[in-house]
């Protein structure tokens, strides 16, 4: 067995034993930024909408993974830049609008 892979050896699926994470901050990002756009749009404000979005805006972005919990707050620090983030409002508003036009539910 090969050093520093101990934690998958013999198993059929990864489950962290308590000291790492998984986890995709650019979806908190998505979720916070869009629900503060949606709020401000005349649209349908229910949850199978808002997770419509935010579903379809994640599937055009890059995720930002992490693998613990300092991780995490770390990436809440700003670390866009201010072409990024007006790319990614774009992003949501324009996505909004899609599911404005025609929703799923």
């Amino acid at each position: 067995m090969k050093k520093g892979l101990r934690c998958m050896e013999q198993k059929d699926s990864f489950e962290p034993a308590g000291n790492y994470i998984l986890h995709n901050t650019m979806e908190d990002h998505v979720i916070e930024k869009t629900k503060a756009i949606v709020s401000k749009m005349d649209m349908c404000q229910c949850e199978k909408c808002f997770i419509d979005i935010c579903a379809m805006v994640l599937n055009k972005t890059a995720p930002v993974y992490v693998t613990t919990t300092k991780g995490t707050l770390m990436a809440k620090i700003p670390h866009m830049d201010q072409a990024k983030e007006l790319a990614l409002t774009v992003l949501i508003t324009q996505t909004a609008k899609m599911v404005m036009e025609k929703p799923m539910h």
